[in-house]
C-alpha cells in the first residue's frame, strides 16, 4: 500500500479508536436515559441541550476556535529551537494569550448565561409554544456559562499542544455523565432533566479546569488595554459563529416542529435516530479535524499537494465507512434495542435508510473542509448556510411518511450537500475527480442500496435476512480491501 495511505489509515485508525471508547461509553449512558426516561424524556433533553448549544455557540464568539492560534503560533515558536532567552519570552507571550483569552470567556460566559435568561419566555414559545418552560430556560442559564468556560479551556489545552490532557478529559467528562446526571434519572424520571444537564456542564467545566490549570496558572485581566488585545480572535472567530447559529436554529427548528406539531415522544424518537446513525460513523470521520484539517492546510497553497491529500483522505474514508455502514445497516434491528430499548424500535426503518446517506458525507466532509483550510470564509459560510437549509427536507419528509420521510430527506439532504461541494473543489480549487473514482462512489453506494432493499423486503429474524446481510457485508469488505491493496 502507498505510505500516504498506510499514514492516514493508522490515523484514522487510531483516532477512531479514542473516538469508540466515548461513542461506547456515550451509548451507555444514552442506554440508560432510554430506559429511565423513554422517548418523551430523550425528547425533552435534546431541546434543553440543543437550547443550551445554540446560545453558549452565539455568544462565545468562536473563541472556542480563534482563542487556539495565539497560543498555539507562540507555543510552535517556542518548540522550534528558540534559545533560552526567547524561550522566556515566548512564554510570557503564551501566558498574556491564555490570560485575555480566559478573560473574554469569562465576559462571554456571562453574557451567555444573561442572554439565556433574558430570551427565557421567547425560547419556551419557540420550542414548546406555551410560556410554561420559561423557568427551565432560566435554570438552564447557568449551563451556558459553564459550556463557555470548558471550551474556553479545551481551546487552552489544543494550543499548548496538551493532547494526553485532552484525550484524557474527554473519556473522563463523558464518565462523569455517567455517575452525575444518571442518579437524577433515575430518582426524579423526567423532572431529572434540567438538574441533571445542569450537573452534567458544571461537572465538565471543573475537570477540564482541573487539567487546563495545570498546563498554565489562571490570570485574568480586565482592563480595557489588555481586552483589546483580544479583538483579532473575536473577529476571526465570527464566521464560526454564524455557521454555528444557522446550523443549531435549524436543528432546534426541527425539533420545535416535531414538539409543536406531533409530539415530545415524536422529537425523542428522531434525535436517538439522528443521534445514533451520526454517532456510529463518527468512528472514522473523528480523525478528519485531528489529523487532515491541519495536514490540509499545511500544503493548502500547493495545488496539486491539496488534491492529492484530499483525494486520498477521501479514498480511505470511503474504503473505511462502507462496510461499517453495510453491517449497521443489518444489524440495526439488534443495535437499537440493545443500545436504546424496545420502546426506540420504530426508528429502525429511518435508521437504515439514513445510513445510506452516511456515505454521502464521508465524501462531503473531506471536502468541506477545503474552503476552511484556505481562509475562504465566504465559501465556508455559503456550505453551511446550505446544509442548515436542506437540512430542512426532513419536515417535508415528516409530512409525508413520518419518521421513515424524515430518513429519506436526510439522505437526499447528504447527497446534495455532496454533490455542492464535489463542485466547488472542482470549480474553485481545481480539484480533479478521476473516473475511477467517481465508479468507486457509485459501486460503494450501489453496496449501501443493496443492502438496504434486501433488509427492507426480508423478514427481520429470518435466517434469509441475517444470511444475505452477513453475505453483503463480507463482499463489501473484500472490496475495500481490494482497494486498498490497489493504491500503490
Amino acid at each position: 500500500m502507498n505510505a500516504a495511505y498506510k499514514n492516514i489509515l493508522k490515523v484514522t485508525t487510531l483516532f477512531g479508536g479514542v473516538q469508540g471508547l466515548n461513542i461506547l461509553l456515550n451509548l451507555l449512558r444514552t442506554k440508560f436515559v432510554a430506559i429511565l426516561l423513554g422517548p418523551e424524556g430523550v425528547g425533552l433533553n435534546s431541546i434543553y441541550n440543543e437550547t443550551r448549544e445554540l446560545v453558549h455557540s452565539t455568544t462565545n464568539l468562536g473563541l472556542d476556535v480563534s482563542g487556539v492560534r495565539g497560543i498555539s503560533a507562540a507555543y510552535e515558536e517556542m518548540e522550534n529551537g528558540a534559545t533560552e532567552e526567547e524561550r522566556l519570552v515566548l512564554q510570557q507571550k503564551i501566558s498574556d494569550e491564555t490570560a485575555v483569552l480566559r478573560s473574554w470567556v469569562v465576559l462571554l460566559a456571562l453574557l451567555g448565561m444573561l442572554v439565556c435568561m433574558l430570551f427565557a419566555a421567547p425560547l419556551s414559545l419557540f420550542t414548546f409554544n406555551d410560556y410554561e418552560h420559561t423557568w427551565g430556560y432560566v435554570l438552564l442559564s447557568p449551563a451556558v456559562a459553564f459550556s463557555t468556560i470548558t471550551c474556553g479551556e479545551l481551546a487552552v489545552l489544543k494550543g499548548l499542544r496538551k493532547l494526553r490532557d485532552l484525550a484524557t478529559v474527554s473519556v473522563v467528562n463523558v464518565v462523569a455523565g455517567l455517575v452525575v446526571s444518571l442518579p437524577m434519572f433515575y430518582l426524579w424520571g423526567i423532572d431529572g432533566v434540567l438538574p441533571g444537564l445542569l450537573s452534567l456542564c458544571f461537572a465538565t467545566m471543573m475537570i477540564t479546569l482541573f487539567y487546563s490549570l495545570r498546563a498554565e496558572r489562571l490570570r485574568l485581566v480586565f482592563t480595557h488595554k489588555e481586552l483589546r488585545k483580544g479583538h483579532r480572535m473575536l473577529f476571526v472567530g465570527f464566521n464560526f459563529v454564524l455557521c454555528s447559529i444557522i446550523g443549531h436554529v435549524a436543528l432546534l427548528g426541527i425539533q420545535a416542529y416535531l414538539n409543536n406539531n406531533a409530539s415530545l415522544e415524536m422529537v425523542g424518537l428522531y434525535n436517538s435516530a439522528y443521534t445514533l446513525t451520526m454517532t456510529y460513523a463518527g468512528l472514522v470521520f473523528a480523525a478528519m479535524e485531528t489529523d487532515y484539517f491541519p495536514r490540509l492546510s499545511g500544503v493548502i497553497t500547493n495545488k496539486s499537494e491539496r488534491e492529492d491529500t484530499l483525494l486520498k483522505q477521501q479514498d480511505v474514508t470511503l474504503m473505511l465507512v462502507t462496510p461499517l455502514l453495510v453491517a449497521m445497516i443489518v444489524g440495526l434491528p439488534i443495535i437499537v434495542p440493545l443500545l436504546l430499548s424496545g420502546r426506540f424500535e420504530a426508528i429502525i426503518p429511518m435508521a437504515q435508510v439514513t445510513t445510506v446517506g452516511l456515505l454521502f458525507r464521508a465524501v462531503y466532509l473531506p471536502n468541506a473542509y477545503m474552503s476552511l483550510a484556505a481562509g475562504d470564509n465566504r465559501t465556508f459560510l455559503f456550505i453551511n448556510t446550505v446544509g442548515a437549509i436542506d437540512i430542512l427536507l426532513v419536515l417535508v419528509g415528516f409530512e409525508f411518511y413520518g419518521l421513515f420521510g424524515m430518513g429519506v430527506a436526510l439522505t437526499v439532504q447528504n447527497l446534495v450537500d455532496m454533490l455542492l461541494v464535489m463542485g466547488i473543489s472542482k470549480w474553485k480549487y481545481g480539484v480533479k475527480f478521476s473516473v475511477r473514482r467517481l465508479i468507486d462512489i457509485v459501486v460503494f453506494t450501489l453496496f449501501l442500496c443493496v443492502s438496504y432493499i434486501s433488509c427492507s423486503c426480508q423478514e427481520i429474524y429470518s435466517w434469509q435476512y441475517w444470511a444475505c446481510g452477513t453475505l453483503l457485508t463480507v463482499l463489501c469488505a473484500a472490496y475495500s480491501l481490494m482497494k486498498f491493496r490497489q493504491e500503490k
